[in-house]
């Protein structure tokens, strides 16, 4: 057993790696930047291109050298890091010899019935309007960033239809855009189900061998090894297993909280650390990556809900400085005040 085994976002980091690209008969490579929301989309427009006939092309996992190339052409310093990084993403799909790449805006994210409402956040809904506006595209590649709403299932492939046809010509039959449609959500389904069984088998085998079980939570985004600078690597040395929000968001109902709960990610971070109130071997520690204004406001209400809980609540800020050094002073004091309250 590998401590990879316990760690849920090595789970998320080879499940990207597995989209790769097939041959389609349209002859047409579409690049799709791993940044941001696309660290939950990818599995879903993967599909869709590839059932349409192209050639769906990700980008890699960020490393440092995605920063750096992207960094002349970001316009905000002020801006979360995860947003900085989808610059050298473009960069570099523009090197994999892509005719297009496509990057939608979306305004909504899925409903998943936790929020009284299901938005992204504005980074994360309008950042494709950030590249277009400040990123000179090379070598003929088109950038594509309308607005998608893969929420409004019944209006999506005629929506999706518009915008192909618009840019690529052609026609694209009604049948097809359906077909296209039914496995991009079917792969944005399975992979959410993977991620909680893996995140359900995780569990099962940390309480088998008596671990703590950490949730490392945050957003799909913190999946990213640049993002995260390998803290759930940490956290799997230190003896301990990793979850993520995702894998246990499902397991309570909708309850009241003291915000607008209007964002779908952030529903899940308030339905995991009310979750994670309920399990004695479980502990939430929030990664908040630093520029991000909504944290404000999400890192108060999730530590409520975990001190309401009798939990102790702790906060990683990150962003492009690497240095682990304070990460492990705070993890081991989390580590040594949960030995206290055992003892009591």
């Amino acid at each position: 057993e590998t401590q990879e085994d316990l760690n849920i976002y090595q789970f998320k980091q080879a499940y990207m790696k597995g989209l790769k690209p097939v041959e389609g008969r349209r002859k047409i490579r579409i690049g799709l930047p791993l940044g941001l929301n696309l660290w939950e989309m990818a599995p879903f427009w993967h599909a869709f291109f590839t059932e349409l006939g192209f050639t769906a092309v990700l980008s890699a996992p960020s490393t440092r050298e995605t920063f750096l190339k992207g960094q002349a052409t970001i316009p905000s310093d002020t801006v979360c890091f995860p947003a900085k990084l989808l610059h050298g993403h473009v960069e570099e799909l523009m090197d994999q010899d892509v005719d297009a790449i496509y990057y939608p805006c979306m305004s909504f994210n899925f409903d998943e019935g936790l929020g009284d409402n299901h938005y992204n956040c504005p980074v994360v809904a309008y950042y494709p309007e950030t590249i277009a506006a400040n990123m000179e595209m090379r070598g003929g590649v088109r950038f594509i960033n309308d607005y998608a709403g893969p929420h409004h299932r019944k209006a999506f492939p005629g929506k999706m239809r518009e915008m192909l046809e618009a840019n690529f010509g052609g026609t694209f039959s009604e049948a097809e855009m359906r077909r296209a449609a039914d496995q991009a959500y079917a792969a944005r389904d399975a992979y959410l189900e993977a991620v909680r069984q893996k995140g359900r088998a995780i569990t099962a085998q940390a309480r088998q061998e008596g671990k703590r079980i950490i949730c490392l939570a945050g957003r799909p985004y913190h999946a990213d090894p640049e993002i995260n600078h390998g803290i759930d690597m940490l956290l799997t040395s230190l003896g301990l297993a990793v979850i993520s929000e995702d894998c246990v968001s499902g397991e309570v109902e909708k309850f009241p909280v003291h915000v607008l709960n209007q964002w779908t990610y952030h529903s899940r971070l308030y339905a995991a650390a009310k979750y994670i109130g309920t399990q004695p071997d479980m502990e939430l520690v929030q990664l908040i990556s630093f520029g991000c204004g909504l944290d404000a406001i999400t890192s108060d209400e999730t530590r409520s809900i975990l001190e309401r809980a009798g939990k102790i609540y702790t906060q990683i800020k990150i962003d492009e400085i690497t240095n682990l050094g304070t990460v492990k002073v705070r993890l081991r004091s989390l580590l040594a005040a949960l030995e206290q309250q055992k003892e009591r």
